[in-house]
């Protein structure tokens, strides 16, 4: 008896199973689908911005010397024309006064040479170039030893200039005193030619004495608008040279980000464009929306965080700021670009392409069974691609096709794909 039920049971096992093998055969496979239907594609990316002031003047120092007195302070609001320092004039106001000099016995000594040049004039010429001989040797060794104590620390940087200025001076009367005694020896009454010469050397001295002046007239630094201190690198009693940056000056009512993209980045993005940006501030993102008003012509190369040199496009974009909101200068943000978006197509998954007799192909399924089906393609961004043809609205796509005992044909149990 017992071995009746036995049998009985294995019998009942084996017509279960082979039910089951049955109902595996009808169902198949379990697939994930997508059914394709018109919608929106683009090329989505971030890149990290920077808040610039859209108007920002850099003040520089238009000749060497001594901050006699700063006016302003970091952060500070100033109204144009303002005073913001005052640059020490005394060595431009010697090399004026010098200049003037020059221009004066200039005028002397022409008058002489278009008298003649009596044996007393060219004596006279001759004690001229003697103490301008002498003058020179003088700032020479003078220059020497400014330079020692210069090397010791005894002096500053002022005083060596001021007398290599000197040197500099007595060389060249020197060499007018020389060139005004060969005239005087060369000819009897004015020329073509000394007429020429002097008015050269006029010509020379005074462009040199309006050159002092414009120097001296830029001593005292004013604001160029209204705006804030900022990046405020200099002190009351600081030597400045020629060029060296004192400040910058911005407007704080208007402000635009800038932002580098990857040069194959840059199809699609246009001046224009509307962008988003996000500021992410203790706990909570501001999202402001903007618009891109400049792309630069060409490109620069730059470091990415993995140590990796890029070739980068400057993009400027004006932010729609709302009022009442304060932004800082310098501050990051993230720019979220949407560059050639296009409506109305039919796209899948990237992952659900594969290569089938050298074209690209999906699956798609129909009547609940497996079909293979070629397809062209257009644009793709990161993770969609658009099909351009072979799909219609409606069609299911298997988003897997790597899934294991998927064939021609075959049966397989379709679900919705997340």
């Amino acid at each position: 008896m017992k071995k009746k039920f036995l049998l009985g049971g294995i019998l009942l096992a084996v017509a279960l199973l082979a039910m089951a093998g049955i109902y595996s055969l009808n169902s198949g496979p379990a697939v994930e689908v997508l059914e394709v239907q018109p919608g929106t594609i683009a090329n989505r990316f971030n890149e990290e911005g920077k808040l610039v002031p859209e108007v920002e003047y850099s003040l520089h120092a238009p000749f060497s010397g001594e901050i006699l007195e700063l006016a302003v302070k970091e952060g500070q609001n100033v109204q144009a024309g303002e005073l913001l320092a005052v640059i020490d004039t005394a060595e431009l106001e010697y090399q004026l006064e010098q200049s003037r000099a020059q221009l004066k016995a200039l005028q002397g000594e022409e008058g002489l040479a278009y008298q003649g040049p009596p044996e007393a004039q060219i004596k006279t010429q001759e004690l001229l170039v003697e103490q301008a001989r002498a003058d020179f040797d003088l700032a020479e060794k003078e220059l020497d030893r400014i330079k020692q104590l210069y090397e010791e620390g005894a002096v500053t940087v002022q005083e060596l200039e001021a007398a290599q200025n000197r040197l500099h001076s007595a060389r060249i009367m020197l060499q007018q005193q020389l060139e005004g005694l060969a005239l005087l020896e060369e000819t009897g009454g004015p020329t073509t030619e000394s007429r020429q010469y002097y008015e050269g050397r006029r010509e020379a001295i005074k462009a040199q004495i309006k050159s002092l002046e414009y120097q001296l007239d830029r001593s005292r630094i004013t604001a160029p608008i209204d705006g804030i201190i900022a990046n405020l690198a200099i002190k009351e009693g600081e030597l400045v040279t020629p060029g060296l940056k004192l400040m910058t000056l911005f407007r704080p009512d208007s402000y635009l980000v800038e932002t580098f993209v990857l040069a194959e980045q840059l199809e699609g993005i246009q001046e224009g464009m509307p962008v988003q940006l996000r500021q992410s501030r203790q706990g909570e993102d501001l999202i402001l929306s903007g618009k891109v008003t400049g792309i630069a012509p060409t490109a620069v190369e730059r470091v990415s965080a993995l140590g990796l040199e890029e070739q980068r496009i400057k993009i400027t974009v004006a932010p729609d700021l709302p009022p009442g909101r304060q932004l800082l200068p310098g501050t990051a943000l993230d720019v979220e670009f949407t560059a050639n978006e296009q409506e109305g197509v039919l796209a899948v998954p990237k992952t659900a392409l594969f290569t089938y007799q050298d074209s690209d192909a999906l699956w798609k399924v129909v009547d609940g069974k497996a079909q293979v089906q070629k397809v062209e393609t257009g644009f793709e961004n990161n993770t969609h691609v658009v099909i351009t043809r072979g799909l219609q609205p409606g069609d299911l796509v298997i988003l897997s096709p790597q899934r294991e005992g998927l064939k021609e044909g075959k049966k397989v149990s379709a679900t919705a794909g997340k």
